[in-house]
């Protein structure tokens, strides 16, 4: 996005306007929960989609930016075991879910009402910038007892000064570009922080990263488990940003975690 077809740099308000609105997957993958049901709940974002299946304590899975639920779909068949409920959201703007664009304070938002909706969560599984949704919607009041956030980005105006670099904004545009992103979003980008938000947040939280990431630099989750007072960290190694879902290792971690009583 350097240029537009006319040859121009865009302007502030177009990269504004790509930065919150996501891509479609490259190939869409449908999640198949046995005995699933799908529900469809009013946010403040617009209708979100979330598919349930199995009963007993409730876990969420929560997919990144321009991802899909069936990212996380190796966490399902575990939890089903241990008899918990499974919750699959779409995130705003992605999947089933109503809308063309949105940000990680919208979609926190629409998370928050979810949460309302069907009751306190045991725990939420997050990738990616879905992490950084959860919290923001933890900060705002989002009832859960344990978070796993995998590949979790810290800052999110540094992405979106490196969105505005890369489409070809001078510094003057930048500041501009974000103004703009603070009003769409009703909140400075600059707060949009997961080390800032960690210290007021009192859940258990396991971040897991590896440290071969090139969307997500590992050193964002080490600084945001820093902050957050009881959290611990696990660094892997050679499974970059998506191939960590699908390790065994990583699932059998993120499951012990949320099904061990302490």
């Amino acid at each position: 996005m350097n240029r537009t077809a006319t040859g121009l740099r865009p302007s502030p308000e177009q990269v504004a306007r790509a930065f919150l609105t996501p891509r479609a997957p490259a190939q869409r993958q449908a999640l198949a929960l046995e005995g699933s049901t799908t529900l469809r709940i009013a946010t403040p974002e617009g209708e979100v989609a979330l598919q349930r299946a199995g009963t007993g304590p409730a876990v969420l899975r929560l997919h990144g930016w321009e991802g899909q639920a069936s990212d996380l779909a190796g966490f399902a068949p575990p939890l089903l075991a241990a008899d918990y409920t499974v919750l699959a959201m779409d995130l705003p703007a992605h999947g089933a879910s109503a809308g063309q664009q949105t940000s990680i304070p919208q979609a926190a938002r629409a998370l928050r009402a979810v949460g309302a909706a069907l009751g306190p969560l045991h725990a939420v599984i997050a990738h990616s910038v879905g992490s950084a949704v959860l919290a923001e919607a933890l900060h705002a009041g989002l009832a859960a007892q344990r978070a796993v956030l995998i590949s979790a980005p810290a800052y999110y105006d540094r992405y979106a000064r490196g969105f505005a670099a890369a489409a070809g904004l001078d510094a003057a545009g930048t500041e501009a570009m974000l103004a703009l992103l603070g009003d769409a979003m009703g909140v400075d980008v600059r707060q949009v922080s997961l080390p800032r938000r960690a210290p007021q947040l009192r859940q258990a939280a396991l971040f897991i990263h590896s440290a071969d990431d090139r969307v997500v630099a590992i050193e964002d989750s080490l600084a945001s488990a820093a902050a957050w007072p009881r959290a611990r960290h696990l660094r892997v190694d050679g499974l970059g940003h998506r191939r960590i879902l699908a390790d065994p290792a990583v699932v059998a971690t993120t499951i012990a975690f949320i099904t061990t009583r302490h």
